[in-house]
C-alpha cells in the first residue's frame, strides 16, 4: 500500500498530476495584482495627504491647500489646484495647477529619500528632484530645478504695471533641517522680450522698459543672497549690475545693496524720465539701491531720487 502512495506521489510531480507553469505564474498574478488593488483600495490617501500638507506648511512657512490629488503606485502622489500663501508675503499667494512628486524606492537602501519632483504653473514646467538624509546635524535636504516657459504677465510678487516676457529658470540648494533660508545654493534666471509698461516708481512714470534677453545669476549663503551679475541687452541699450539682498522676515525687512549701470540708447531717457535726472547726454548711468526694501534709497549717478 506504501509504495502505491508513492509511485502516484511520484506520478503527480512529474507528469499529468503536476499544474502546468502557465497555471501557477497566472494564480501568482492573480494574487499580486488583487493584493495591489487592495492596498490601493484601502489607501489612506486623504490622511497621509493631509499630513505631507501639513508638514510642507510648517517648513515652508506658508499656509497650504490642495483641490484634489490622488495616489501613485508605488509611492508618489498628484495634486491639482495648489495654492500656497507664504507668510513672508501675507497678501500674495503662489498658485500652482500641478505638482506631482515620485519617490525612488531604491534610494530607501541608503537610507536616503529621493523624490522626483515636477510641478506645472503660470504656463510653465519645472523638472527636478528633493533629496533627504540623515547627518550628524540634523536632516541634509537638497533641491534642484530647472523650469522654462513661465509667462511673465501671471507671475505673483511683481511691482505693478504691465509685464511681458517668458521666464526659464534653473536652481540647486542645500539646507539642513528646516534652515532652508539660511541654506547654500545658486540659480540663475533668464527672461526674453522683455517689456514692463504703465509703472510709477515715486511718482516718476515709466513708459515702456524693454530688453531682448536678460539673465541674472545669484547664490544663496548664510541668508545673504548675492547677485552676482545681472545683465540686459535691448532697445533701451545696454544694462549690467550686481549687489546682495540680506534676507529677513517679513521681506520688506531685507536690506538691499544693489547698482546697475546702463549705457541708454537715444530715446531711452524719454521713455523713463527718472534717466533724465542724471543730468548727463552721453556716457553710461549708475542707478544705485540701498536699505530696506520696503523703503530703499534710490541713487541716479549719486543723486538721490527717492
Amino acid at each position: 500500500m506504501l509504495g502505491v502512495m508513492k509511485s502516484d506521489w511520484r506520478d503527480r510531480m512529474s507528469g499529468s498530476g503536476r499544474l502546468p507553469w502557465r497555471t501557477l505564474a497566472g494564480y501568482t498574478l492573480y494574487t499580486v495584482l488583487a493584493f495591489v488593488l487592495f492596498l490601493l483600495w484601502t489607501f489612506p490617501y486623504q490622511r497621509v495627504q493631509g499630513k505631507i500638507i501639513a508638514d510642507l506648511a510648517r517648513r515652508t512657512g506658508s499656509e497650504i491647500t490642495v483641490d484634489s490629488g490622488r495616489f501613485l503606485f508605488p509611492a508618489g502622489f498628484v495634486w491639482h489646484g495648489v495654492r500656497v500663501r507664504p507668510r513672508l508675503w501675507e497678501h500674495r499667494t503662489l498658485d500652482l495647477d500641478m505638482i506631482r512628486a515620485s519617490l525612488a524606492v531604491p534610494s530607501l537602501i541608503r537610507r536616503t529619500l529621493e523624490v522626483d519632483l515636477a510641478w506645472d504653473a503660470y504656463g510653465g514646467k519645472v523638472r527636478g528632484t528633493w533629496v533627504a538624509r540623515r547627518e550628524a546635524g540634523g536632516t541634509r535636504v537638497s533641491l534642484d530645478q530647472f523650469g522654462q516657459g513661465f509667462d511673465l504677465a501671471r507671475l505673483p510678487f511683481l511691482a505693478s504695471g504691465k509685464w511681458q516676457g517668458t521666464v526659464q529658470l534653473e536652481f540647486a540648494d542645500q539646507w539642513t533641517n528646516d534652515a532652508w533660508l539660511a541654506g547654500d545654493g545658486a540659480g540663475s534666471i533668464d527672461v526674453t522680450g522683455l517689456k514692463v509698461d504703465q509703472m510709477e516708481i515715486s511718482g516718476f512714470p515709466i513708459r515702456g522698459i524693454e530688453f531682448d534677453t536678460v539673465s541674472a545669476r545669484a547664490a544663496l549663503k548664510g541668508g545673504t543672497a548675492t547677485i552676482q551679475s545681472l545683465n540686459a541687452r535691448g532697445p533701451l541699450g545696454t544694462a549690467s549690475g550686481d549687489g546682495t539682498v540680506l534676507i529677513r522676515t517679513p521681506w520688506t525687512e531685507s536690506v538691499i545693496n544693489f547698482s546697475v549701470t546702463l549705457s541708454p540708447s537715444a530715446d531711452a531717457a524719454s521713455r523713463i524720465p527718472l534717466l533724465a535726472l542724471a543730468n548727463s547726454s552721453t556716457g553710461p548711468i549708475t542707478v544705485r539701491i540701498t536699505g530696506r526694501l520696503a523703503k530703499p534709497d534710490v541713487l541716479v549717478n549719486g543723486t538721490p531720487v527717492l
